[in-house]
C-alpha cells in the first residue's frame, strides 16, 4: 500500500470512526470531496474493492459497510478424506458443481460436542444418483442418498460417520480452499437453520451459541445469508430469528 492510499485509509478510518454502519452514497462522497474530484463510478467501485480487499471495510449488506473489527474470513481446515473425495469428484467429473463440508465443522461454535460427524456432499441435482455410486464403488460406507427422518435416526445418527449425498442448491455460497469447493460460513448457517433431520445436536439453544460466536468471531455478510436463506425458503423465519434472539437491526436485512 503506497503513502497516497494509506492517507485514504486513515482519513475513511477517521470519517467514520463513530458511524456504526455508512452507506456507499457516504463513502463516494467522502472520496470525491476529499480526494478524487469528479469520482467516476467505475474508480469508486475499484477503490471499494480495494479497501474490502484490504479489510479496511466489511460490507454488511448490499451498499452498507462498516469499518473491520479484524474479523476474519471462516476458512475451515480440511482433512485428507475430504480432500480425497474432491479429488475422486473431479477425476470422474471435471466441471461438476459441488461442495463437501462435516457436521463437525459447528463444533467449533458449539457449547456441546456432537458425538457422530456426518459428511454433506451437494452436488448438482442430475448427478446425486452416480455421485452416490461413485463413492460405494470406491468402498466408501455408510453412504446415504438425503435420508428420511427414519433412516437419519435409525442409521445415520447411529454410526460415528456418515456421508450423506444430497442435491446442492442453486446460487449457494461456496468458497475454494486447498482447491476444494466448501460453504462459506452463511451456507452453514442457513443449512443449520433449515435443518430438520441431520444436525439435530445443534438445535434448540444451541443454535442459539452457534450463530452467536459465528457473528462475534468472523465475517457475516447479511445479504448473501438473507439471499441464500430465500432460496431455501426460510427467510423470514431466519429474519425473526436474528432479530429476536440475536438482537441484529431489522434494518440490516433488508
Amino acid at each position: 500500500m503506497n503513502a497516497d492510499n494509506k492517507n485514504i485509509v486513515r482519513g475513511i478510518r477517521q470519517q467514520f470512526a463513530s458511524a456504526i454502519f455508512f452507506n456507499r452514497e457516504e463513502l463516494y462522497d467522502y472520496l470525491e470531496q476529499n480526494f478524487f474530484p469528479g469520482l467516476k463510478e467505475t474508480t469508486f467501485r475499484w477503490r471499494v474493492y480495494e479497501l474490502k480487499k484490504w479489510n479496511i471495510i466489511v460490507p454488511v449488506k448490499r451498499g452498507l459497510y462498516k469499518l473491520s473489527d479484524n474479523k476474519i474470513v471462516y476458512c475451515p481446515s480440511l482433512n485428507s478424506g475430504i480432500i480425497k473425495i474432491s479429488r475422486l469428484l473431479l477425476r470422474k467429473y471435471t466441471d461438476i458443481r459441488y461442495c463437501i463440508w462435516e457436521s463437525n465443522w459447528l463444533n467449533e461454535f458449539s457449547r456441546h460436542q456432537a458425538a457422530n460427524k456426518i459428511m454433506f456432499i451437494e452436488v448438482e441435482k442430475d448427478l446425486v444418483k452416480s455421485i452416490f455410486t461413485l463413492l460405494l464403488d470406491n468402498s466408501y460406507k455408510n453412504v446415504f442418498i438425503e435420508p428420511d427422518r427414519f433412516v437419519t435416526q435409525t442409521y445415520v445418527l447411529e454410526n460415528p460417520t456418515s456421508i450423506i449425498v444430497k442435491q446442492l442448491i442453486s446460487k449457494s455460497p461456496v468458497q475454494q480452499n486447498e482447491n476444494v469447493n466448501v460453504p462459506k460460513l452463511e451456507k452453514i448457517l442457513v443449512d443449520l437453520f433449515s435443518d430438520e433431520k441431520y444436525l439435530t445436536a445443534y438445535k434448540g439453544n444451541e443454535e442459539i451459541v452457534i450463530f452467536k460466536n459465528a457473528l462475534d468471531l468472523y465475517q457475516i455478510n447479511l445479504s448473501n445469508l438473507i439471499n441464500y436463506s430465500r432460496r431455501r425458503k426460510r427467510d423470514k423465519q431466519i429474519m425473526r430469528f436474528l432479530l429476536e434472539k440475536l438482537n441484529i437491526p431489522k434494518e440490516l436485512m433488508k
